[in-house]
């Protein structure tokens, strides 16, 4: 029944009659037709969309060198959308805490914080320029310096002046600020056959490949987790397009929610809707950008979370599809954790203050140490200093000696009086911050906290580990390293800190202003919750007005100030020779939140971190560690109240 005979029908060049098939054997062949034809029609779209194909073959791979980059903490509080000061951990530096696949909200004391480890170009302007528009996301990088040579790594996106990548654990555990790296760079000229219009960035073919674009209708659909609107590109346009990034703005918290930014993560494709980044960045209705989100949001009006561009077109030519999925991670094949949803988050940017509640437990201290960041901070060993005889508060001349340098004589715990023509006299081994001009602007000053671990990450006390233990004035930080480690440091050894403690807060007490104390050292204080108050232990009580020099000015991360001993009679009163390195002591009086000054019925606490003086104004110095208003401390004297022996360090 299926023949449809035409004994007409020759075949071309012969006089014979086509041979026609047996019937049964043209059914089967008329049903594997419509099989065939069946499973076409149902293939899924990404199988039946046409594959893109590149220049790669023709693209130039040339090497180009950068190194690790300290990180940009803000030197001063910046304002917030909301008039709030804040301070800050940014971008820039080895961010131990900090993957491809975490959550970008959720994060205590940070503002545009980014992911991975933050590298620069090196030398010339136009050898550190390379670095940035050379280098393209998937590139591999290779350490060449420092105790990580040899390791490998991998581009994973730009913000600013920075190039992110991306290394395992052990490697980050090795690196150190300024170690060299470099890059097989491949990806400037990379272009997409048959879409002329559309522009390829910082990116590599490879990585291209692994996008999984599909070509529809005649357009480049590439996989996204959300579309951006252009209403809410914050900076950015304006500038380049070789590196750099856009901001989704973050400072309007209601934004927040409706367009599902706290459900990003650090390696998030998403598409910018009329957005273009061709040969600049900038608004073009019609338009659309992909890229990868590299930096967590901001308080700051105009700024937010950091995206790197990658794919541009001002014709319409590229659309996108949504998919959980479209991450990093997984296009560059990363052996990482799973990719995290967005936790939950007690307070999003912005969206409120803190308030003042009773606490709803009695007992130990909890905190939000779980929402910290760990960030590689360093100093250098800093020599001694040597000056002439100075008349002090009697009018009696005194050379002064005991900052600065290794001191083999005094360590954290030791009594802060009696040194022989010692003045301010300093503990254990002195290191300053050299990434900034002023060491009271460096990473080190701003962000290393007491109780810190400490690495020695050059000379022959290499990797040998010590505890950081506080701050004094503008230019020294404190380390305290076991003896034998001392005999074998020598000054300008590089000595990195693993920096964890901005942004510490008590919960149910997050009016109390915590500073410079890691969780660890915090809770090992023994502080308690009874009713509405934290009960500190300290050794002693001092009254606000013998506080002198470093009392007043901005900020108190970076600074401390102190207890005045040139008065001999309130020398004798408050008994304060027998102040020890590391007590903690309470200041009557005092508030010391954003600034150090009075506040009558407030309490701060600090620590004690370096000796007296017979300099006017001048005694051992305070790093404020926890301060409150009137009625939320209260002290509890105990005479072994001291971080020395809570650290382990000094035993009896």
């Amino acid at each position: 029944m299926f023949e449809r005979k035409n004994p007409g029908i020759k075949e071309r060049g012969s006089g014979l009659k086509k041979k026609e098939l047996p019937a049964v054997t043209r059914k089967f062949c008329l049903i594997l037709f419509i099989l065939a034809v069946g499973l076409t029609l149902m293939q899924p779209a990404s199988l039946a969309s046409e594959i893109i194909r590149t220049n790669k073959d023709r693209l130039v791979i040339t090497a180009v060198k950068g190194q690790v980059a300290h990180p940009q903490p803000s030197r001063y509080y910046l304002t917030t959308w909301d008039g709030r000061p804040k301070m800050a951990i940014g971008p820039a530096g080895i961010n131990y805490t900090l993957g491809l696949g975490d959550p970008v909200f959720g994060w205590a004391a940070t503002d545009q914080v980014t992911v991975g480890v933050a590298t620069e170009g090196v030398g010339e302007d136009r050898f550190r320029q390379a670095w940035l528009t050379h280098t393209a996301i998937g590139n591999e990088v290779r350490v060449v310096g420092g105790a990580a040579r040899g390791a490998k790594g991998v581009v994973i996106g730009k913000f600013g002046s920075y190039v992110l990548v991306h290394f395992d654990n052990d490697t980050m555990e090795k690196l150190a600020y300024n170690d060299e790296l470099q890059v097989k760079a491949e990806g400037i000229g990379l272009a997409i056959e048959g879409f002329p219009d559309v522009f390829v960035h910082s990116l590599s073919p490879v990585t291209l490949e692994k996008l999984a674009i599909q070509v529809k209708d005649g357009k480049l659909e590439v996989p996204v987790v959300k579309k951006i609107p252009a209403e809410i590109i914050g900076s950015g346009p304006g500038a380049g397009s070789l590196y750099g990034h856009f901001s989704i703005q973050t400072c309007y918290p209601p934004d927040i929610k409706k367009y599902g930014l706290d459900e990003l993560r650090f390696g998030d494709l998403v598409f910018l809707e009329d957005i273009e980044c061709n040969y600049g960045k900038g608004y073009y209705k019609g338009a659309g950008t992909v890229g990868v989100v590299v930096s967590g949001p901001s308080e700051i009006s105009g700024l937010g979370i950091g995206v790197t561009p990658v794919l541009s077109c001002q014709t319409g030519k590229l659309t996108c599809r949504v998919e959980d999925e479209a991450n990093l991670t997984r296009l560059l094949g990363l052996n990482v954790s799973p990719l995290k949803p967005a936790r939950p988050k007690q307070q999003i940017a912005g969206t409120s203050r803190p308030t003042l509640k009773k606490a709803p437990y009695q007992g130990p201290i909890r905190t939000n140490k779980d929402e910290l960041l760990t960030i590689a901070v360093e100093g250098v060993i800093k020599p001694a200093g040597a000056l002439n005889y100075s008349p002090g508060y009697d009018g009696k001349s005194r050379l002064g000696i005991g900052m600065s340098s290794i001191n083999y004589s005094v360590t954290y715990g030791d009594t802060t009086y009696g040194w022989a023509e010692g003045d301010h006299v300093e503990p254990d081994v002195t290191i300053q911050g050299r990434d900034r001009q002023s060491p009271m602007e460096t990473a080190l000053a701003i962000l290393a906290c007491i109780g810190n671990e400490a690495v020695v990450v050059s000379g022959e006390a290499r990797g040998s580990r010590g505890i950081y233990i506080g701050r004094h004035a503008g230019s020294n930080d404190k380390v305290w390293f076991p003896t034998e480690v001392k005999e074998k440091l020598a000054i300008n050894d590089r000595v990195l800190v693993k920096a964890r403690g901005v942004g510490l807060k008590i919960l149910g007490f997050e009016d109390v202003r915590v500073n410079k104390i890691s969780p660890e050292a915090l809770e090992k204080i023994g502080i308690v919750v009874e009713g509405n108050q934290l009960v500190v232990p300290v050794v002693m009580e001092i009254p606000g007005y013998l506080m002198g020099s470093g009392i007043g000015g901005q900020g108190i991360e970076a600074i401390d100030y102190d207890i005045q001993t040139t008065c001999p009679e309130a020398v004798e009163k408050f008994n304060l020779k027998k102040l020890r390195l590391g007590d903690i002591v309470a200041i009557r009086d005092h508030y010391d939140y954003y600034g150090r000054g009075r506040y009558e019925g407030a309490v701060t606490i600090g620590t004690i971190i370096h000796g007296f003086s017979y300099h006017s104004g001048h005694g051992p110095g305070v790093n404020p560690i926890l301060s409150a208003m009137p009625g939320r401390i209260k002290v509890k004297l105990d005479p072994e109240a001291n971080m020395a022996r809570l650290l382990g360090i000094k035993k009896d």
